[in-house]
């Protein structure tokens, strides 16, 4: 086990005893595997605090080492330095770090005997020098400090660390160094409207979004960074006004936050100098969506990084290079990238390794074909990302790194380099040095929590190295001659670790959905395409329980959207034996819509579709918004009648279903056959009356003279004025 989670950094190569007076328990071998403890003290006995100098110059240069020895107050201890010749591989300093046997022959005793306080700490500090050491010639060499029982002279814990050695009469060897970083945060909103939480608040005021813009702002432009559109993009919908964070009883209101807006505006000016690429937005888990048959959220997620990136950082930002979670990619992934417009990808070393092997570090550039060209693959070294991913918060952690971390990149430059199955160092004096060579360093890790001070003190250690030239990822390009490489390297782990394919499978399906919801206006809007994008997100990597009630939220509001359009599902009535069933549709939606409308019998022995097999599909019918329009469709009734009921199905123009088929129930009354006998019943009363009347006058004509006249038949008098002088 690594002590101070600090992977092959820091280490505790003996048995630890929680006191350190006389009765100390020896190791098995001081040059043994590092050893488990079984119940590890709370606090190191041993912590190296400083060692003055990185880089070595002068064999005069003093060295200066101090730290603490803490145990059993009044246990004697003493300290002493080992050190050893120059490494001549890469492999032989892993050994050394890892406790596994790398010999270090010579030591000296810098602090003899002494007790430890009433504290029960001891405080050291001792000078040393290049000639101390034996250091002759240019190399990076073992280093390492041990606390002893002073009366056993058993060992208690040592600490290993690296120096390196750059006399001024040798010529340094050049190796480019680009480093990659992160901003990438996890998804915060289910749909663009409501937040799932409000952790974005207090992340940018004073957590790990605060400390990574720290860091942007003190490492100067010898950084690339990666920053997530999608981020940039919710803490944006913050700080720009009031926005809804749900609840379990509904939604909370939330004022602007302004510390949103201050980390935007912070980072927009600390970028603006700077190295930057945006990922695709989101930062999608890119292999599980091509093995579980999804491809156009790549796509689509490339194209929205730089839409979204350029819009909030107010310059235009590429999305040509992808940096895929853990640097992993299988050839799918590769294409799939390839044919969305990547040119270039940043992967791990172990993702592209050289074959034959090799005991030297290969370039870090190298060139892979795909379906659609060649793309340029840069490949980060192992060891410096998992330097960078160290926790420097725990004491000693990021002194070592640091040394660590320049050893690594030094034993790099000082490399002769290798065609397959060659070797050697290039460190004699007056050897023609070859041409500078790349390294990349990126953490491995996507939500990076960095300490600021200690990742800015690494890269302006960098910066200062003699063998080091600081370059961006886009100076990096692969060499004309390069090292043979095995194909891409996607193991069973990797392929475990990607999104679940039955989660991508639901969200395929809510993805079809959200397509229907936004393409049944006339005008196709975008409602729900960044929101289907954030559920494809590789932050979701084993957090599934927190990414279903993300898709369960953007369901529920795919499903609201979908329910404003649709069928009045009121009971109709049908007089006979066939006739129109009105059916109508409701668009609740502000604008307009466009669809079809399918409909078929549930029971076609009572109630038939009058039309070709039964189904009767409208041409392409305009809705205007917040209008109904009604339909009438020709049926057929069977059976004297009676009660049955119509589906009705709602498509988008282009024939897709568009919610749930609707059933609304028609009573077939039969009361045209009978209507016909009553008002053809009536006709003829009508007729007879007729008759009978028109008989009635002319036998009234026929009656002899003198005789009385009928009472309806009353001869018309008039009276004309006599003052006329008209005659009667």
């Amino acid at each position: 086990m690594i002590r101070k989670a600090a992977p092959l950094i820091l280490l505790t190569a003996l048995l630890a005893p929680t006191g350190m007076a006389g009765t100390a328990v020896a190791s098995t071998a001081a040059t043994s595997a590092v050893t488990t403890k079984a119940a590890a003290p709370a606090v190191d006995p041993l912590l190296v605090e400083q060692i003055s100098s990185a880089a070595l110059r002068d064999p005069a240069t003093p060295i200066t080492i101090s730290g603490v020895v803490t145990g059993t107050p009044s246990a004697s201890v003493r300290v002493r330095v080992h050190w050893g010749q120059p490494f001549q591989t890469r492999a032989q300093m892993a050994a050394f770090a890892a406790g596994q046997g790398y010999p270090t022959p010579s030591y000296n005793t810098k602090v003899q005997a002494t007790p430890l306080d009433g504290s029960g700490k001891l405080r050291f500090e001792f000078t040393v020098t290049p000639r101390d050491l034996g250091m002759s010639r240019q190399g990076v060499y073992p280093l390492a400090i041990e606390v002893q029982d002073a009366v056993t002279l058993q060992p208690i814990e040592i600490e290993r660390t690296f120096l390196t050695y750059v006399p001024d009469d040798q010529p340094v060897p050049k190796v480019k160094l680009a480093m990659a970083m992160p901003i990438v945060d996890r998804p915060h909103r289910a749909d663009d409207s409501d937040f799932i939480d409000d952790d974005l608040r207090a992340s940018v005021s004073t957590g790990r979004l605060a400390s990574l813009l720290d860091l942007v702002q003190k490492t100067g432009r010898a950084v690339t960074w990666f920053v997530d559109p999608a981020l940039l993009d919710d803490a944006r919908r913050t700080a720009t006004g009031e926005y809804t964070v749900r609840t379990p009883s509904g939604g909370a209101k939330k004022a602007a936050d302004p510390a949103a807006r201050r980390w935007l505006d912070g980072l927009r000016a600390a970028l603006t100098s700077r190295s930057v690429v945006a990922t695709p937005y989101a930062d999608p888990d890119v292999t599980a969506l091509v093995h579980a048959g999804l491809d156009s959220p790549t796509e689509d997620a490339v194209k929205k990084g730089a839409e979204v990136a350029g819009d909030v950082l107010g310059r235009e930002i590429s999305t040509a290079t992808a940096w895929p979670v853990g640097g992993a990619l299988d050839r799918d992934g590769l294409d799939e990238l390839a044919t969305s417009g990547v040119r270039t990808v940043l992967l791990s070393g172990a993702t592209l390794p050289p074959d034959p092997q090799i005991t030297t570090t290969p370039d870090a550039a190298a060139t892979v074909d795909t379906v659609s060209g060649p793309v340029t693959a840069l490949l980060t070294d192992p060891t410096l990302s998992e330097i960078l991913d160290a926790d420097a918060s725990v004491p000693g952690a990021a002194l070592l790194a640091r040394q660590r971390f320049l050893a690594e990149t030094a034993m790099i430059a000082f490399e002769q380099p290798q065609q397959a199955g060659q070797g050697g160092l290039a460190q004699q004096t007056g050897q023609p040095q070859p041409p500078a060579r790349s390294v990349i360093a990126a953490p491995s890790t996507r939500l990076w929590n960095p300490d600021p001070e200690f990742v800015s003190g690494l890269v302006k250690a960098a910066s200062a190295a003699p063998w080091l030239q600081m370059a961006t990822l886009n100076s990096i390009r692969p060499g004309k001659v390069q090292v043979p490489r095995s194909d891409l390297v996607y193991t069973d782990q990797d392929r475990e670790a990607e999104l679940p394919r039955s989660y991508l499978g639901g969200v395929k399906k809510l993805s079809r959905q959200a397509d229907i919801a936004q393409t049944v206006t006339v005008e196709p809007q975008k409602l729900f395409d960044n929101a289907v994008l954030r559920l494809t997100s590789a932050s979701w990597r084993g957090d599934a329980k927190r990414a279903q009630g993300f898709v369960k939220h953007l369901r529920a509001s795919i499903e609201h959207q979908i329910s404003q359009v649709s069928v009045i599902d009121t009971p109709r009535a049908l007089a006979g034996n066939n006739g129109q069933v009105p059916v109508s549709v409701d668009n609740s939606l502000s604008k307009s819509i466009a669809l079809k409308i399918r409909v078929t019998s549930d029971d076609k022995s009572r109630l038939a579709i009058d039309a070709n097999r039964g189904v009767y599909e409208t041409e392409q019918l305009n809705i205007l918004g917040n209008r109904s329009q009604l339909v009438n469709v020709p049926v057929t009734v069977h059976g004297g009648g009676g009660e049955s009921t119509i589906s009705v199905q709602l498509l988008t123009a282009d024939g897709r279903p568009y919610g749930k088929e609707v059933h609304v129930t028609v009573r077939a009354t039969g009361y045209t056959g009978i209507a016909l006998v009553i008002v053809g019943a009536a006709l003829t009363i009508m007729l007879a009356a007729v008759v009978m009347r028109i008989l009635r006058r002319r036998s009234g004509k026929s009656l002899p003279s003198g005789a009385p006249k009928p009472p309806d038949e009353a001869v018309e008098q008039r009276t004309i004025p006599a003052d006329h002088g008209e005659k009667p």
